[in-house]
């Protein structure tokens, strides 16, 4: 940011110093108007970098000049570069080098511009940029850099670049420019708006503080003003609370009479008592400027009560890791005190993590022979994490690190320490602690942080020569700061659990579990263990460095133990649910809580059937599902649940008939030795015979595997009809496979349910499967409407599920048996995956048809494809996934789709088809829906703009509104949201707003023509209780339906504030199916902080991207 001739010029830096904090752009420009200093900073690295950079331009323009292209060389120092930059554009040379681009605002110096050959207002060609990098990691800044130079282009030539470049001195990187210049754009508007009319900011505290040169200046703010932040556990929403009740700095906190005077708009008293007594502590012990603390309440299997004995053979662990060095994070750091000696494991790539996973793990087994009662003690979950996602990531070390997590061998201090001692601290941070228990360290943090943002820095910019022996040091002493600190908290809560037994009390050691791995699982390992390290010889640890086959080889030996992942991970998840408090568990779709006895019990037998009700939430319990209560004990069996009336019937036995649960959890575990069977046998198929061989044996699963065209019989004939074009395609399969791409409204099952029946008028045997049986019956449900329309004959045979009592008109078999006897007589067999694992029904079908195959795991789609001899894929993988437990390995965790469509959006025409024609959307929605989701390939069939809504509304018409709330604090609900939405519903639906269909018919506009939709259930919950009569769910609720109107309520008031993090806020498949339920409007209602993310990365700009188109493309309300 700088002032020319009165006006503010900016560069790409200021964009992002604007997402990291609105107070530090308010501070740069008051340094522009000479209003303050800049804090002065010195980097050498980026200066050694910049030197570097510069030297790896040349080189780069020196191979362009050696290959004959025609160049333009701007120079930085000429007084009309920009005008020489696009005369040189209009000439249409091959590249222009150090390309001046600006306009009355913004500036730069692209490094190259390249030539391509899209017409332009130039002529036959246009221009992209090309920025050169040292690092083989984009960053955030660099995209935002190359997306603005992108727009100036586009003020030059009259089009936008499809594309921009990143050259590495490894390979050059394409970014799609619409997936990103939206999240630029608005950026810069807020930037713009930011400067032209300031607005008084507050130096609130946010994770750029950490790097940030204005950090003394305002953290000395807070300071003086006693912020409330500094409260330990103290977030926006329980700040914005009391700020609602005057109560404004700590002092007024710590001093709010107990109980606590007022009823929380969200949270419960507990909570506000707590931070009330956090508050008195610190406040105390800032006025005896000594550190205090005091021991809380103790309670049994929590704090004091989960220290195990202390054992000669304990270790202490800590991780020094970086997320942003690709392609997954990375731990560069192995830290571990053993018998007060500390050992450390330097990594720098991919086969160095994996290596140290290994070597720590085996020195931790290794001292498990002598010391059989060791721990590994850690502060806070994130050593548990990383060991998972190591394991997962590299399939190594899985049963050795399964046996530490069952024996409870993994001790939390952290989780100790704040269920037992209440201490006068800002954080419970390692560092903040350590006062209480003497340990002095040798490193000092601040001085460290900027150490380890260079070192970091340069390792995801993989500039290892650049990397200095005293960066490691400090980074390596810190390290071992912690571990050394980790011990001494150990010690010192033990010290405290042994004052309070001298004191009478008792304090039971947590009981130890034993068990390790069965024998069945060792059988198993054994087994599998030679087949993967068959399969595995000589593939590369880089998935770049793969070809066809070697990737292949690597997805299948990983799936070898996938379903025993998924086991595990049940486990972890299980036990993760039994430790979450009840507010939390309204969010858990595996969970029903808050249950209220009604007092009915009804005699069955010798057991009884209770009557309990609960507050409107969504969850996935259904009748005959196996349930636990929220202690782990057996709750019963579900006989009915009713989730308008919101009550259940838990069929009890009589040693639990007075047991009332609170919470009752999915407690399901399915059988997958069927489906591990087949995988194993076609693994050790291939060992024998290869995979590229001249058999029909698993021809269709191997080429799946290696992501070949499709195989055909005969050409195709030419059709523009897509569902006989899609006939005539699957007719031709050869031993092969067929992806049908179904985006929202395009027809999906009306092609199917076609195709299906001119296979079987061919005599074809078909088989039809899904991860539901709801979508099964949907389907087949189809098929027997169309033949009985066609008056043609149908036989089908149907595996439900083993409670399904449904009233089909189709033959239901109850197991596999009955089935595979009298198979022949059927012309469609349908079932899960289950039934179709089953190595009776091998080769037992012509065709199997996977509907929603978007949902579909690519290793079930293995397991499935014995039993046929081609396979159809009915489905979109840019709606939702399926959900999946467990970690693992890169490309064994992903669709069938997703893995034939290598991160494409849309499938190309030589792989299958794309269904471009959607009968739901209006125009102005699929315009939007095409460009974020489909590449502008989805259209809407004509007639649908008549749809529309008209009358006494603000929203008229049709398309995309926004409604701006502007709130603080919300994490999964807004109170003020919903206020908003119950407005809009009473508006819309109060007999004088009328809709009109594709025909172009007017009715009043009904509550049944609206849908709400929200991410989280405790927003599901909180707005069911206020509009009881418009239907309410989450995404996955309303997958497959429509409605005129569709209301989504945002809940969260920043992406900071979002439960479950960016991720799955800006889900690009979850506001995919979100939009596209809408026929005529879609209205979002959100806070504006929604679409100012803190993106880090490249992947993080592109979530957020369709947030941002929309809210160009929206009408604000």
């Amino acid at each position: 940011m700088r002032k020319s001739n009165n006006q503010i010029i900016f560069s790409a830096s200021d964009l992002s110093n604007h997402i990291h904090c609105k107070h530090l752009t308010n501070l740069n420009y008051d340094v522009v108007q000479g209003l303050k200093e800049k804090p002065i900073s010195n980097n050498k690295v980026l200066d050694v970098l910049r030197e570097r950079g510069i030297d790896f331009e040349n080189s780069f323009l020196i191979e362009l000049e050696t290959k004959g292209f025609s160049i333009v060389k701007i120079d930085p120092g000429e007084p009309n570069a920009r005008q020489k930059t696009i005369d040189a554009m209009h000439h249409g040379v091959d590249y222009i080098y150090q390309a001046r681009l600006s306009n009355d605002k913004w500036q730069g110096w692209a490094d190259f511009l390249i030539k391509v050959a899209t017409p332009s207002a130039l002529g036959n060609w246009s221009y992209q940029v090309i920025d050169t990098k040292l690092s083989t990691q984009t960053r955030a800044g660099t995209i935002l850099q190359i997306s603005l130079y992108s727009e100036i282009i586009e003020e030059i030539q009259g089009l936008l670049p499809e594309y921009m470049h990143v050259r590495t001195p490894e390979s050059e990187l394409s970014y799609r420019v619409n997936d990103y210049i939206s999240y630029l754009r608005l950026i810069k508007k807020r930037l713009d708006n930011a400067i032209i009319a300031p607005i008084a900011t507050y130096p609130e505290p946010c994770s750029h503080c950490d790097i940030c040169n204005w950090w003394q200046h305002c953290n000395g703010i807070r300071r003086e003003d006693d912020h409330l932040s500094f409260i330990a556990g103290m977030g926006t929403s329980q700040i914005k609370e009391v700020k609602q009740h005057g109560i404004t700095t700590l002092q007024a906190m710590s001093e709010i009479p107990l109980p606590i005077p007022f009823k929380p708009t969200k949270g419960s008293k507990e909570t506000f008592t707590k931070l009330r007594e956090q508050a008195r502590v610190q406040n105390e012990t800032r006025t005896a400027q000594k550190p205090i603390y005091e021991l809380l309440e103790l309670i049994e299997n929590t704090g004091f009560y989960n220290l195990p004995e202390p054992s000669d053979g304990d270790i202490y662990l800590d991780f020094e890791g970086d997320p942003l060095v690709e392609p997954s994070g990375l731990e560069y750091l192995f830290g571990w005190v053993f018998q007060k000696e500390y050992h450390c494991i330097w990594v720098s790539n991919l086969e160095e993590e994996k290596a140290a996973l290994e070597q720590f793990i085996d020195f931790v087994f290794d001292k498990r022979k002598e010391f059989a009662g060791l721990h590994i003690y850690h502060y806070a979950p994130y050593e548990t994490i990383a060991l998972k996602r190591m394991m997962g990531k590299y399939a190594v070390k899985e049963n050795e690190i399964d046996i530490l997590l069952r024996t409870k061998s993994f001790v939390d201090l952290h989780r100790v320490l704040k269920q037992s001692i209440r201490a006068g601290v800002e954080r419970y941070s390692l560092k903040d602690l350590e006062v209480y228990h003497g340990f002095v360290r040798e490193m000092d943090l601040r001085t460290l942080s900027k150490f380890k943002a260079d070192f970091e820095f340069l390792l995801e910019s993989k500039k290892f020569e650049l990397i200095t022996e005293e960066m490691k040091a400090i980074i390596q002493l810190y390290n071992q700061d912690d571990c050394y600190s980790t011990l001494n908290l150990h010690l010192w809560l033990e010290k405290e659990r042994e004052l309070l037994i001298s004191n009478g009390k008792l304090i039971e050691r947590p009981i130890e579990n034993t068990a390790e791995v069965p024998d069945s699982v060792n059988a198993h390992l054994e087994r599998i263990t030679p087949i993967y390290d068959a399969l595995m010889q000589d593939i590369p640890l880089d998935v770049n460095e793969r070809n066809k086959e070697q990737q292949a080889r690597f997805i299948l030996a990983n799936m070898l133990d996938w379903y025993r992942r998924e086991q595990k991970s049940f486990w972890w998840e299980y036990f993760r649910i039994l430790e979450l408090e009840t507010d939390e568990l309204l969010d858990e779709k595996s969970t029903l809580t808050y249950l209220q006895f009604t007092g009915q019990s009804v005699p069955d037998k010798r057991s009884f059937i209770d009557t309990y009700t609960f507050p409107s939430q969504e969850c996935e319990l259904r009748p005959g599902n196996q349930i636990k209560n929220e202690n782990g004990g057996s709750a019963g069996e579900i006989i009915e649940i009713d989730e308008i009336n919101n009550f259940i019937k838990l069929k009890k036995g009589p040693s639990i008939k007075d047991t009332h649960p609170n919470t009752i959890i999915k407690f399901e575990q399915f059988s997958t030795k069927d489906k591990e069977e087949t995988l194993i046998q076609f693994a050790e198929w291939i060992l024998v015979n290869g995979f590229e061989n001249g058999l029909n044996e698993y021809k269709v699963t191997r080429d799946l595997l290696l992501n070949n065209l499709p195989n055909l019989l005969q050409p195709l004939v030419d059709n523009s009809d897509l569902v006989l074009k899609s006939i005539d395609w699957a007719s031709k399969l050869n031993n092969s496979y067929l992806p049908i791409q179904g985006p929202p409204g395009s027809g999906k099952s009306y092609t199917g349910s076609h195709m299906v029946l001119e296979l079987i008028k061919k005599g074809k045997k078909i088989g039809i499967t899904a991860l539901s049986h709801k979508v099964i019956i949907n389907l087949l449900d189809k098929v027997q409407k169309l033949a009985i329309k066609q008056s043609i004959d149908v036989s089908i045979i149907y595996k439900g599920s083993s409670n399904d009592d449904g009233d089909y008109s189709w033959e239901m078999a109850k197991n596999i048996d009955t089935l595979v006897s009298n198979i022949a007589k059927y012309q469609v067999i349908a079932g899960t995956s289950f039934m179709w694992c089953n190595e009776k029904l091998k080769k037992s079908v012509d065709y199997l048809i996977i509907d929603e195959a978007g949902q579909f795991a690519l290793i079930d789609t293995l397991v499935v494809s014995q039993a046929s001899k081609n396979i159809v894929f009915l489905g979109d993988h840019q709606q939702l996934k399926q959900p999946m437990k467990g970690v693992h390995p890169d490309g064994t965790d992903v669709s069938a789709l997703e893995h034939l469509l290598e991160g494409k959006k849309t499938i190309s025409e030589e792989k299958g088809i794309f269904l471009e024609k959607t009968y739901r959307m209006h125009p102005a929605i699929c315009f939007f829906d095409s460009e974020m989701f489909y590449e502008s390939r989805l259209q809407s069939v004509d007639c649908l703009e008549h749809q529309r809504v008209e009358g006494n509304t603000e929203y008229q018409g049709s398309g995309l509104f926004y409604k701006a709330v502007t709130h603080e604090g919300n994490t999964n609900f807004s109170l003020e949201e919903i206020d908003e939405i119950e407005k809009i519903t009473i508006e819309l639906s109060k007999g004088d707003v009328f809709w009109y269909d594709d025909k172009n018919v007017k009715r009043v506009l009904q509550d049944s023509d609206i849908k709400i939709i929200t991410p989280y259930n405790s927003s599901v919950f909180e707005l069911q209780k206020r509009i009881p009569n418009i239907e309410i769910g989450t995404v996955d609720k309303f997958q497959g339906q429509e409605a005129a109107v569709i209301l989504y309520s945002l809940a969260s008031s920043s992406p900071e504030d979002a439960p479950r993090g960016m991720d799955f806020l800006y889900s690009p498949n979850r506001f995919n199916v979100a939009v596209s339920r809408a026929k005529a409007i879609f209205i979002m209602v959100g806070s504006p902080k929604i679409f100012e993310p803190d993106c880090k990365s490249p992947e993080q700009i592109k979530l957020a991207n369709p947030f941002c188109r929309f809210i160009e493309l929206a009408e604000a309300k």
